[in-house]
């Protein structure tokens, strides 16, 4: 028999392929800006003392239920002094029972002088850094209108306290050692920094109307312009309790020519009175003339339109004025 045909088996249709699916941007849910807690301060029973102010939020006194259970009302608690925390409790009898009290006291104050010596000086000179630099000049820029004292105009910008600390000892007349280390103290530190003036005249008038136990504090000063008007003044105002200065300089006006010896005789004319008691607390004549510091334009030439000095006619200067003191 010849062999039976068997019918080709016809090819299967290809899958349609799927259709890509765009996605679509999600638009992120706005959430919705959290309205900031208003508090009410809450009524106070005539005549009663009260220390700390208790102000609740929103407008109602009772308490909202919550999504988790229960209930919350936020309660703010403001005084002048610091406080602490101490317990809740309900009270058991009298006219509040069944109350629930908060109990709070004034915070007890930080043993400040019970750290090191070293310490304490290091948290006073962060206190008293002008511009937020430890260590950087305070300047005298400013004079009052009503009493025409010289002051830091701008030292107390943005903390108009900082300096309140040391007024204790003008304010409170305590006689006990610790008090008086807490007096001392901050008042080294602060007049430790370089005071900076315009003048000798803005300098004199510092020093005419700072107490007498401010002068011996003070370490360093610089003053802009040397002025013989009022330098002489000055300086007898340093010699009488300001010597244990370290450090004074003049950037301009100590003397305009060209001769060394004549402005040695000038310059000490106006200043041996201090650079005298200054040998005398260093048990050297001459100690003076080491604090003494002067900038570029102090010694300049007229002639040649206030050229500034050589370093020889500078050396020549100092040189003549140590032999001058001894």
């Amino acid at each position: 028999m010849p062999p039976k045909k068997v019918k080709p088996e016809a090819a299967p249709e290809p899958k349609p392929k799927p259709k890509a699916i765009e996605a679509k941007p999600v638009k992120p849910t706005a959430r919705k800006a959290k309205e900031p807690a208003v508090f009410t301060l809450m009524p106070k029973d005539a005549g009663a003392l009260t220390l700390v102010d208790v102000q609740y939020e929103g407008l109602s006194l009772e308490a909202k239920p919550t999504q988790r259970g229960g209930y919350r009302h936020v309660l703010k608690l403001e005084a002048a002094s610091a406080f602490t925390m101490v317990q809740t409790y309900t009270i058991a009898e009298g006219e509040f029972v069944g109350h629930q009290a908060i109990i709070i006291r004034p915070a007890k104050p930080f043993d400040f002088l019970k750290l090191p010596k070293e310490l304490r000086a290091r948290i006073y000179g962060f206190y008293f850094a002008a511009k937020g630099v430890v260590g950087a000049p305070i300047v005298l820029d400013g004079k009052r209108t009503d009493t025409k004292e010289v002051y830091a105009k701008h030292y107390a910008e943005g903390s108009k306290s900082r300096v309140g600390l040391l007024a204790v000892n003008k304010e409170a007349g305590i006689n006990s050692a610790p008090s008086c280390l807490f007096i001392m103290e901050p008042s080294t530190i602060f007049y430790a920094h370089t005071l900076r003036l315009e003048s000798t005249s803005a300098l004199l008038e510092f020093l005419m109307q700072a107490p007498s136990e401010i002068k011996p504090l003070l370490k360093s000063i610089e003053v802009k312009t040397f002025s013989k008007s009022s330098a002489r003044n000055a300086f007898f105002s340093l010699a009488a309790d300001a010597k244990n200065i370290t450090k004074l300089r003049f950037e301009q006006g100590v003397y305009a020519g060209t001769d060394p010896a004549a402005a040695v005789k000038s310059f000490y004319a106006d200043t041996y009175k201090f650079l005298t008691s200054i040998g005398q607390v260093k048990g050297a004549k001459d100690a003076g003339v080491d604090i003494l510091e002067f900038g570029k334009q102090a010694f300049t030439d007229k002639v040649k339109e206030g050229k500034a000095w050589s370093k020889e006619d500078r050396e020549q200067f100092i040189a003549k004025l140590r032999e001058k003191l001894r």
